[in-house]
């Protein structure tokens, strides 16, 4: 089992005096059920619930009272009463009705217990069933696939993950960084993809899982079509959509289909339910307060690039490239830099989305920008160590502060530049595989590297 840093979170959680009910929410296959099972180590009794399991979803066909369902679970699970610290797991909940309905009656009545709550698809289940979680009882936290830190720790490299976390990455450590993360490039960071790889160090059985990780996520999310015609629009966007990452999109004729908009429209609402997929629409502001703007076409991110790499068959010639940008270019970066932007957002607090400025015989695009601590940081990302940053420059006379950042396949350094209007400002030049800790050099500023 590899090191996941939401067992941090988690213990923060535990220890807090206004600890609710905890519902650990995300895509399927990230990981939630092992990272619980780790997490659980940390007491005395763990009690174990998946409510896909006939046995114990029948627990919670009825109950009169809440202390009634939790000896039920007791007597069910074959465990005796204790007075230490119990965390009781309900996995799968999205199983059974009764048991959403029971949490806030956990957190009311029995306190004392520490309970965790997860589920696949929970978000449709919760949609489609117009059915709503108590947020003042309930705590929510997102779990998505290994970032690239995630990734190092898991492959043994925690004297590089140690460096990582000084006051700026020695230069020594670049090559190291660049070799592990065109790995995280290849691999992706579904953790049973990442564990067939750590094992291995073998690409094909690795494909072969992220194929059938593929297909696992088209099958459960298709049961939740409403029509038959929906089926084939979730297929659809299953087997052409790879080719649009990373790229703003069009309903209308995604694909090069002859899909109703609104079809295609619909079934990305399933999808990004699912956090197969994320739509981010873009700021038409470079200054707050922003609001991205839903009429304008979003950029489509894809959960995992692994799987990207498999359904664009660019695996097997990778090996042969020396350079990120040779095969790795393009859309694919923006989605593995935007894979680990999304990961740790909830975890430094900032929104993600991009910009774009569409002004009469000017169209202007910055890959993502991130709010963060009452500022809007553009951000550019290149798949080499060059390339033009026009935009970047644009959103900058536009933008009131003074410092931008350029995540790209080169060295860690500041610079200081100038816009055609005469502005100044820092730019942040991130190696790739520093992208986690972008809040971190930020909080630093210009001086510390």
């Amino acid at each position: 089992m590899f090191y996941r840093q939401i067992l941090a979170e988690l213990r923060h959680w535990a220890k807090s005096d206004y600890r609710k009910v905890l519902m650990l929410r995300g895509a399927r296959q990230v990981g939630k059920t092992t990272a619980v099972r780790m997490f659980a180590q940390d007491f005395d009794t763990f009690i174990e619930l998946n409510l896909e399991l006939p046995a114990d979803k029948d627990v919670f066909s009825s109950f009169s009272t809440i202390t009634n369902l939790y000896n039920a679970i007791l007597l069910h699970k074959n465990v005796k009463q204790h007075s230490g610290k119990v965390l009781l797991f309900i996995d799968e909940v999205q199983s059974s009705s009764n048991a959403l309905k029971s949490l806030r009656f956990f957190h009311e009545e029995m306190p004392e217990l520490y309970i965790i709550a997860a589920g696949s698809l929970l978000e449709i289940y919760l949609y489609q069933q117009k059915l709503e979680i108590s947020v003042g009882r309930i705590e929510f936290k997102w779990m998505y696939p290994l970032n690239f830190e995630e990734f190092l720790l898991a492959s043994g490299a925690d004297a590089l993950f140690d460096l990582m976390q000084k006051s700026t990455l020695p230069d020594y450590a670049l090559s190291s960084l660049r070799e592990y993360f065109q790995q995280y490039a290849l691999v992706g960071g579904m953790p049973e993809a990442v564990r067939i790889w750590t094992k291995e160090n073998n690409i094909v059985p690795v494909q072969n899982c992220l194929v059938n990780i593929h297909y696992s996520y088209q099958d459960d999310i298709i049961k939740y079509a409403q029509t038959s015609d929906q089926v084939s629009v979730l297929r659809h966007i299953f087997d052409t959509a790879y080719a649009e990452v990373g790229k703003q999109i069009s309903f209308e004729g995604f694909g090069h289909s002859s899909f109703r908009s609104q079809s295609i429209k619909n079934a990305f609402e399933l999808l990004t339910r699912s956090s197969f997929y994320t739509l981010l629409y873009p700021y038409t502001s470079s200054v707050l307060p922003a609001i991205p703007k839903k009429t304008r076409r979003p950029k489509l991110l894809m959960i995992d690039t692994g799987i990207l790499n498999v359904q664009a068959g660019i695996s097997a010639q990778y090996f042969m490239k020396e350079s990120l940008n040779s095969v790795y270019k393009g859309q694919a970066m923006e989605n593995l830099v935007g894979q680990q932007l999304i990961a740790i957002a909830s975890r430094t607090g900032y929104q993600l989305s991009f910009w774009k400025r569409e002004a009469r015989n000017s169209i202007a695009e910055v890959d993502f920008v991130i709010i963060y601590q009452g500022k809007m940081y553009p951000i550019e990302v290149k798949a080499g160590k060059t390339g033009s940053m026009k935009s970047l420059f644009l959103f900058m006379d536009e933008s009131p502060h003074d410092i931008a950042v350029r995540i790209h396949d080169g060295h860690l350094n500041w610079e200081e530049l100038e816009s055609s209007s005469g502005k100044k400002f820092h730019l942040l030049n991130l190696p790739l595989g520093l992208t986690t800790q972008i809040c971190r050099y930020l909080d630093a500023g210009p001086a510390t590297v």
